[in-house]
């Protein structure tokens, strides 16, 4: 497997995307507000570079559900349909990629602290970003899908292994190709 370019993508209507290619500046996006935006952009990143992509995993947790608060179960529910389109993108477009839970990049990571709260954990994790990437502007938006693109580049060096028994099945016979 041939990379040359590392993403790492935090879902959702306030993520992000950063981009990580050796020698070229760290780029960090908005999440576009149409996903189908996307189809273009990974067209064009696998133009220019041999991409993985690091996609935070998102899943229901038990307090999404609750009867107090039906709203909130609208929102998740369009969230998970979003993510299960941006998977579908990046597959359409044959780009590799990796889907991380965030216990396992906030831990890999060492950025766990027991009892934090989540506010004081974001501002944490701003300051993190900022000092691993000094010449970008770290914003709340942004921080985690630097983090994550972080946690891939390390995590390809680290533990390549790892990152090979999570490809898809369909992207992972695309790189070992037939036998």
């Amino acid at each position: 497997m041939s990379i040359d370019c590392v993403i790492g993508i935090d879902p959702g209507k306030m993520g992000a995307i950063a981009v990580f290619r050796p020698g070229k500046k760290v780029e960090v996006i908005k999440m576009p507000k149409e996903l189908s935006e996307l189809k273009e952009w990974f067209t064009y990143m696998k133009s220019i570079c041999e991409p993985i992509v690091f996609v935070e995993k998102l899943q229901l947790r038990p307090d999404d559900l609750t009867a107090d608060n039906p709203g909130k179960a609208f929102r998740v529910q369009k969230m998970l349909s979003d993510f299960e389109r941006l998977k579908a993108i990046i597959e359409f477009c044959n780009v590799p990629y990796v889907l991380v839970h965030p216990q396992k990049w906030q831990n890999e990571l060492k950025l766990k602290i027991k009892g934090e709260e989540k506010p004081q954990r974001k501002r944490r994790y701003k300051d993190v970003a900022a000092q691993y990437y000094p010449g970008i502007k770290v914003t709340m938006q942004n921080c985690d899908a630097l983090l994550i693109m972080h946690f891939g580049r390390h995590v390809l060096v680290a533990n390549p292994t790892w990152v090979r028994s999570n490809l898809p099945t369909r992207i992972l016979m695309g790189f070992l190709g037939p036998k």
